[in-house]
């Protein structure tokens, strides 16, 4: 929560800035609009500030930051003394006033700013940097204390546990592999071990590429014991969908998906961001730790891979974190990883996918490619089959194992292939790309391919159209 206190010509366009990023309270003596406000979704408080029930009024104590901006220097002073006192663990930026240049003086102010050289936007960036100043900080209080209670049960139950436990999702990604190495290499130069753990399998070329040239050692959670760890984080994911444990005291979550349902300690979950690994970096840079050429060559290919080489769901982060990595990156690694061999099942499902697609109102393609080994063949199917002549839509599915695989893909962006999944089959992804599992169910018990091919094909085929809109005399 941000608390400004001073509603005057400047405060208000500071709170411009600022209105739409997080809760936001506001405190003045006499603010005229104030209904207009409320209505925006902020919190009004008329009342002098220098008055300390205004503050508990306006909860002071729960504000992550405050910001003291009147034009009034010993107003200011007063607020300031105290919300150093009643918000002690708020991070303060205050108005400078011209002739004042101590007013401040012995009072644990974090920022003090001088609107003459500072406008609004200036302002709200440094309310935007002291966000994560106060989220790494409180990152940083989780890990220690995690490797404080490590070390309090080594000495009285002589138990061997290690501080971090980092896990991706099922069938981790680049960009949730090389999240896990950024959080490991942050949480190693505050002097906590850590390991990486992963559920499900390492799919895709480019992904096993990835981690035998990088060297990336992982572990799977059926080899490990989550007792054996007092602090466990979850990267790239926030959903209890793709957990690869049973949801359980989670302390850290870090992700830019937005179809969030578990709950952290620590959480930094931001969907306007296409890769977590932008966000990883983020924090590298915030707190000047240089990454090294592997680590950065695994960011940088975590973030081309999230946002399809930036042409889906990009934001600024990803492009500013792109570039910081570009100068520690290995090319030539980078370019192994980007090219690796393709294996024959790859080749052939592609083949199939062709062979059998099926083209609705004449650019969405559905195509089912039988039973397979490697779900991970489904997606680059899908991915191929959008690059036909007058494909805007692929939906590519597979039999794998006991379950029905569906991976898709748009160039269409009237389309939403993650609600659509999700509403259709429960599954989820981002706009342009998304995935589904489904349990084969009854069919299992039909022997007969060519039956069940049938069955399954016109089941996933009939529920796609239904939950997009296609009509059957449409098709």
């Amino acid at each position: 929560m941000i608390t400004v206190i001073g509603f005057g010509s400047f405060g208000r366009k500071v709170v411009n800035f600022i209105k739409n990023k997080e809760p936001l309270t506001i405190i003045d003596k006499n603010i005229d609009d104030a209904d207009d406000l409320v209505k925006e979704g902020i919190s009004v408080i008329v009342g002098d500030a220098t008055d300390e029930e205004t503050l508990k009024k306006a909860k002071i104590d729960k504000s992550d930051i405050v910001l003291i901006l009147t034009n009034e220097p010993e107003v200011n002073r007063k607020i300031a003394e105290k919300v150093c006192e009643l918000s002690p663990s708020s991070y303060k930026i205050a108005r400078a006033i011209p002739r004042y240049p101590e007013l401040y003086m012995g009072l644990n102010i974090d920022k003090i700013i001088n609107i003459l050289e500072s406008g609004a936007k200036d302002i709200a960036k440094e309310v935007e940097d002291a966000k994560l100043k106060r989220k790494l900080m409180q990152l940083k209080s989780i890990l220690i204390e995690g490797k404080k209670r490590c070390m309090e049960l080594k000495n009285s139950e002589k138990e061997e546990k290690a501080p971090l436990l980092i896990l991706t999702h099922i069938n981790p990604d680049p960009d949730a592999i090389a999240s896990a190495m950024a959080l490991k290499t942050i949480a190693e130069k505050w002097g906590v071990d850590a390991d990486i753990a992963y559920g499900g399998s390492i799919g895709y070329d480019e992904n096993k590429a990835m981690i035998n040239l990088l060297g990336i050692k992982l572990l799977h959670v059926e080899d490990i014991d989550l007792n054996d760890y007092c602090v466990i984080a979850v990267v790239d994911t926030s959903t209890s969908k793709q957990l690869p444990i049973e949801p359980q005291n989670i302390d850290i979550i870090i992700d830019h998906h937005n179809n969030t349902d578990l709950t952290a300690k620590y959480m930094d979950v931001r969907p306007e961001v296409g890769a977590t690994a932008s966000i990883l970096t983020q924090y590298l840079m915030e707190l000047d730790i240089e990454p090294s050429r592997n680590l950065a060559t695994a960011l940088f290919y975590g973030i081309q891979s999230d946002t399809d080489y930036f042409k889906r769901e990009t934001s600024k982060l990803d492009f500013e974190a792109a570039a910081y990595l570009q100068s520690y990156i290995d090319a030539s690694i980078l370019n192994m990883i980007e090219n690796p061999e393709i294996s024959t099942e790859v080749m052939e499902v592609l083949a199939r996918a062709i062979m059998n697609r099926r083209v609705v109102k004449g650019n969405i393609a559905l195509s089912y490619v039988g039973e397979i080994s490697n779900r991970d063949a489904l997606p680059k199917a899908a991915d191929f089959l959008l690059k036909m002549e007058g494909i805007s839509t692929t939906f590519v599915f597979g039999i794998v194992g006991d379950e029905i695989h569906i991976s898709a893909r748009t160039k269409d962006l009237r389309l939403n292939l993650g609600e659509i999944l999700n509403k259709a089959f429960g599954g989820g992804g981002h706009q342009t790309a998304a995935a589904a599992k489904i349990p084969l169910g009854i069919f299992k018990a039909v022997s007969d391919k060519e039956a069940l091919r049938k069955l399954v094909e016109e089941a996933i085929r009939a529920k796609i159209l239904e939950v997009i809109g296609i009509k059957e005399e449409e098709k």
